[in-house]
């Protein structure tokens, strides 16, 4: 897998689990007065924290290291050892790519991102939705975001809080009229921090605004842990990792029927947003299956100002059901199909859609 290729998708789960816990990641020991081995460094997190660790002859592995003269080949060498041992997931940023906006992996959405899909203008008027403001049927776009991971603390948590609030405007103003159900897109969902997009469509997610419920977890073989749901809260454990700035907003008609398009460009976070709605009640897939990362990476800072993304856990979901490869949609839509129209037709039929269709 290309370094190009790593920063579009693999790079966007930089921030995804920056509260996991590996204690056995402590950074190896260097001789006083000597600048670290970095190549070294990134063979020593893997050895202890990476998610198929046990598929890589660490011992071999240093001695082929220590026999390579030529940089490029001991950076090739690195690079397959990252990718043999995280399933192609993790990523090793040089330290010369942490200035560029595509070290810093930031990517803020747009509003339009998010609305529902629109059909091009035509000489009898202009451009408008392809359903019209009176569809019954709901609609959110989760487009993949990364906030900037070079900036201070605070100014990420700004990002996020915005990401969030940006979705959850996007959702108050479709629910301005009554939806009998919802659809989430997240077929261009490549990744990033994933916190976010579970706060923004937590309206959507929770089936009873006045209960905890579980929505997935990360899995380490050794520990779980848990991702849920608390009025309106997103919690990693007890811990909410973005808080909003106001009240979460609620749906005017709770624990609607929600249809979710995925296709091969819903990677990582993507999936890890696929996983929550996997399990909840009156909830259905459609489209294609998934890019295949629904595993979760670490960033671990390199002494060289580089950054290594760790993949160390699974993804669950709510049921705790997840084996870190592609998610498979409920319905599979061919490529010349409308999964759209298949996710329409199946909320129609929906008893709170028929109900509607009757008033």
């Amino acid at each position: 897998m290309t370094t190009a290729k790593g920063l579009a998708v693999l790079g966007t789960t930089a921030a995804l689990t920056a509260a996991l816990a590996f204690p056995s990641l402590a950074a190896s020991s260097q001789p006083a007065g000597q600048p670290p081995d970095v190549r070294q460094e990134i063979l020593h997190l893997l050895e202890r924290g990476a998610l198929y660790r046990d598929q890589v002859d660490w011992p071999a592995a240093r001695k082929q290291l220590q026999l390579t003269n030529d940089t490029a080949e001991a950076d090739k060498l690195v690079d397959q050892l990252i990718a043999r041992s995280t399933g192609k997931h993790g990523l090793w940023i040089r330290a010369s790519a942490m200035s560029t906006p595509a070290g810093r992996m930031q990517r803020l959405a747009r509003p339009e991102q998010l609305r529902r899909p629109s059909v091009a203008a035509t000489a009898s008027g202009p451009r408008q939705d392809e359903y019209g403001q009176a569809d019954p049927i709901g609609w959110i776009s989760v487009p993949y975001f990364k906030e900037d991971s070079t900036a201070p603390s605070s100014v990420r948590n700004q990002q996020k809080v915005t990401f969030a609030r940006l979705l959850q405007s996007q959702l108050k103003a479709e629910d301005a009229i009554n939806r009998c159900g919802w659809i989430v897109d997240l077929r261009a969902n490549h990744g990033g921090s994933m916190w976010p997009m579970l706060v923004g469509v937590a309206p959507l997610l929770s089936t009873d605004p006045k209960r905890k419920e579980i929505i997935g977890a990360f899995d380490t073989g050794a520990m779980k842990q848990i991702w849920s749901i608390q009025s309106g809260r997103v919690l990693q454990g007890t811990r909410a990792p973005v808080e909003l700035d106001a009240p979460a907003y609620v749906l005017r008609h709770p624990a609607p029927p929600v249809a979710v398009l995925m296709g091969p460009d819903t990677g990582s976070s993507g999936e890890m947003l696929a996983l929550a709605f996997r399990g909840r009640p009156a909830t259905r897939s459609f489209g294609q299956p998934t890019a295949g990362y629904s595993t979760a990476n670490m960033p671990m800072h390199l002494p060289d100002g580089g950054m290594l993304l760790l993949t160390g856990s699974v993804a669950v979901d709510r049921n705790l059901r997840g084996d870190g490869g592609k998610l498979k949609p409920d319905v599979t839509v061919g490529d010349t199909e409308d999964a759209t129209k298949a996710a329409r037709s199946w909320l129609i039929e929906q008893p709170s859609c028929k109900a509607f269709r009757r008033t």
